[in-house]
């Protein structure tokens, strides 16, 4: 029985077998065991007692505790309860019974027992997930089957290629003793009802179904990967938010993938579904500002050439008066501070004054700030930018193409409904500084710029 170990299994790597005591994992563990030491690896077993079978299920896990024994090798046991689970979380037994495995299994890693953690799926379960996948209507990425890594190399899987016929065969040849897990024949299970019932009818039509559908998965598995890369270029993430580029390159199978993207990338894990895709797509054929909510609070948004996905916390809004002083706001940091206009600059005060704003940074006569405060836009603002007319705030920050959840959070300096300066953008006419000597300083450093 041929395991693959190159880009699985290294020198030096600690290997836990998750061991149930059935055929496949007590065949995987041994043939670990017979090359550890070739290998130079330390093989270790972890085992899941999951509460669904009673007395059986302990009885396995003792089974197991057994062959360690005899191994000499080093076993950690859990026990929980995965019908609770299910319940709890609204799964399938078999979805609780999975998910609570690998929480345990990357558990026993984050704990040191473990580098990696094998477990014993075959050619043939792959087969039977590519088929599962496929009458639930999934996509492309289901029908790779099952990744010969999970968990970022952490979840190793070195018995891929291997059919069922060479564990058999193998754990005949060697004597093994193993445990039959009776649920197995349970057609209640999804994953039992097409080993046992459908794939042996395949099979008299197609007696090579499992490599055909191996075949299936592996091309399957390259256009899954050609389209993942593709779409990462379309996906940033920074500060909690995700953006997916929008452009002419990004169809929509490229543009769905980054939707999933950037919906993790966001925050957004689980409890999305394709209708929640479907509204993510559904912006980049909307006007700027269109928004579409998600699960958990989640917000889509149009912005420009861009969707934004972000967790909307709801309003922020603030209002202190002006003062010298570093104040941590919602959208970014601001620091407001005495200064006096370097000798050299007082001739080349326009010029300088241009220079600072590219960098965000404005300067304001104290005058102007006399009885104002800092806070967020109020519907009737009204802004007279230096060198230029008068308008709405509103309208101001539209022409400057700033994004509505920007807006509402972007402190501004007042009096009353008249803007005083627009932290980071620009000042007002009456905030320009004439000769005082000392003046005020203005940085805004938003948190959400790169």
């Amino acid at each position: 029985m041929k395991l693959k170990f190159g880009g699985l299994i290294e020198k030096g790597d600690r290997i836990a077998v998750a061991l149930s005591g059935g055929k496949d994992s007590v065949a995987l563990f041994h043939a670990l065991c017979a090359c550890a030491e070739e290998r130079g690896i330390e093989v270790c077993a972890v085992n899941i007692e999951h509460g669904i079978r009673g007395a059986a299920s302990v009885k396995d896990s003792e089974f197991v505790r057994k062959i360690c024994d005899n191994a000499g090798k080093r076993l950690l046991s859990y026990k929980t309860d995965a019908p609770a689970y299910a319940r709890e979380k609204g799964l399938s037994i078999e979805s609780a019974a999975r998910e609570l495995r690998y929480k345990l299994f990357l558990q026993a890693i984050d704990a040191g027992f473990c580098d990696k953690v094998a477990t014993a799926h075959h050619a043939d379960d792959n087969a039977e997930s590519v088929l599962l996948n496929i009458f639930r209507g999934s996509g492309l990425k289901g029908l790779c089957g099952i990744p010969e890594t999970a968990y970022d190399g952490k979840i190793i899987r070195p018995m891929l290629a291997v059919e069922r016929g060479e564990i058999d065969r193998y754990a005949e040849e060697n004597g093994l003793e193993f445990v039959t897990d009776e649920s197995n024949f349970d057609d209640a299970y999804s994953r039992n009802f097409l080993r046992n019932r459908v794939i042996p009818l395949i099979k008299e039509k197609y007696p090579d179904v499992e490599n055909s559908l191996s075949r299936l998965s592996a091309i399957c598995a390259e256009a899954d990967e050609y389209i993942e890369n593709c779409a990462k270029k379309a996906v940033k993430s920074k500060n909690g938010e995700a953006e997916i580029l929008l452009g002419e390159e990004c169809e929509k199978p490229l543009l769905s993938r980054a939707a999933i993207m950037a919906m993790k990338a966001a925050g957004l894990e689980k409890d999305y579904e394709a209708v929640h895709v479907d509204a993510v797509l559904s912006l980049a054929r909307s006007q700027v500002g269109a928004r579409v909510d998600l699960p958990h609070g989640f917000k889509a948004e149009r912005r420009y050439d861009v969707i934004i996905i972000y967790k909307d916390r709801g309003a922020q809004n603030f209002c202190f008066p002006f003062g010298e002083g570093v104040f941590d706001l919602p959208g970014g940091v601001l620091t407001i501070e005495k200064t006096v206009l370097p000798e050299m600059c007082k001739n080349k005060k326009v010029a300088f004054f241009a220079k600072e704003r590219a960098k965000g940074v404005l300067y304001i006569s104290p005058d102007a700030a006399e009885g104002a405060v800092i806070r967020t836009r109020k519907t009737g603002d009204v802004f007279r930018r230096f060198g230029s007319g008068g308008k709405s705030l509103k309208e101001y920050l539209a022409d400057e193409k700033t994004d509505r959840r920007g807006r509402d959070i972007l402190p501004v300096c007042a009096r009353g409904s008249e803007i005083v300066f627009v932290a980071g953008m620009a000042i007002s006419s009456s905030a320009a500084v004439g000769d005082e000597r000392e003046i005020y300083k203005i940085v805004y450093e938003s948190k959400t710029e790169d």
